[in-house]
């Protein structure tokens, strides 16, 4: 039923919003970012940043395996022809930002 609801709400969503509501679900994600980068090809190509605790003591592969696990249904239907990926766990995140901070100051 959850998910059922989940996939109604999405269906009136953009592409972009509908990828990035299902890895911050799907990943309970602290962040999110979506890229669309497509060009005249069919199928989006997007550049996806996640920051999640599940990320967690896992290595990168691991990580980005995750993400794809997500995004399986939408790279198998042509909604994305290619996806590259970005993940930090949420301490990685906090400390990219601290060191942004500093260097702007």
């Amino acid at each position: 039923f959850f998910s059922l609801s989940i996939m109604s709400a999405f269906d009136t969503m953009s592409d972009e919003a509908t990828i990035k509501a299902l890895l911050e679900t799907k990943l309970e994600a602290h962040h999110v970012e979506v890229i669309n980068c497509t060009g005249a090809c069919s199928g989006m190509k997007i550049e996806v940043f996640v920051v999640s605790e599940l990320f967690e003591g896992k290595k990168i592969i691991e990580r980005q395996r995750m993400v794809n696990d997500v995004l399986n249904d939408k790279l198998e239907d042509g909604t994305i022809h290619a996806v590259t990926i970005k993940t930090k766990t949420v301490k990685q995140y906090e400390e990219m930002q601290k060191k942004k901070l500093e260097e702007a100051s």
